[in-house]
């Protein structure tokens, strides 16, 4: 087992490495943060420390809303992945219920849509964070271009949109 000076060196080590990585390069600090998400969903708050928070017993329910978005890259590659991140909240009308829906997540261009997923998904109560990847195709030109994301169900829906930019020639 390593004594206490050794594991402090270790983390002065790491410290400073990160933030060489961040300092030194253009978006390491993004790519950092990126690296460490995993695909999915992790609950962040209990349901009913969402429902005090947001004084759900005073709300119709289900209440569910989007609390943040970030979209990561804002200047990417073509043939990059982009992270896209939602933390949502949801207090249900019954203990344990969740909202069942369709998710549509969509990449436009020029007012086109490149890229178009649809998906069932279920908002849970509490307070969630999703984290997906999602592909820029290589063959995406330089410009502006938009990711949308569509929440729809029978209680209600969500919508979200986020801009980024894909640099020519992938620099």
């Amino acid at each position: 087992m390593a004594d206490s000076e050794t594991v402090g060196r270790q983390r002065r080590r790491l410290a400073c490495l990160l933030v060489l990585v961040c300092v030194g390069a253009l978006g390491g600090c993004t790519a950092l943060r990126v690296a460490m998400r995993d695909v999915g969903e992790h609950n962040r708050t209990m349901p009913a420390d969402v429902a005090r928070e947001y004084h759900c017993d005073k709300r119709g329910l289900p209440f569910f809303e989007i609390e943040e978005s970030q979209l990561l890259p804002v200047r990417a590659k073509p043939g990059s992945q982009l992270s896209h991140r939602v933390v949502y909240v949801m207090c249900p009308r019954r203990p344990t219920e969740v909202v069942t829906g369709t998710l549509d997540t969509r990449i436009l261009f020029k007012g086109e849509i490149i890229f178009n997923e649809v998906i069932d998904q279920e908002l849970k109560p509490g307070r969630w964070v999703m984290d997906t990847f999602i592909p820029l195709p290589p063959s995406a030109k330089p410009g502006v271009y938009a990711l949308q994301v569509d929440f729809r169900s029978e209680q209600g829906n969500l919508h979200e949109r986020s801009d980024f930019i894909v640099k020519a020639g992938g620099n």
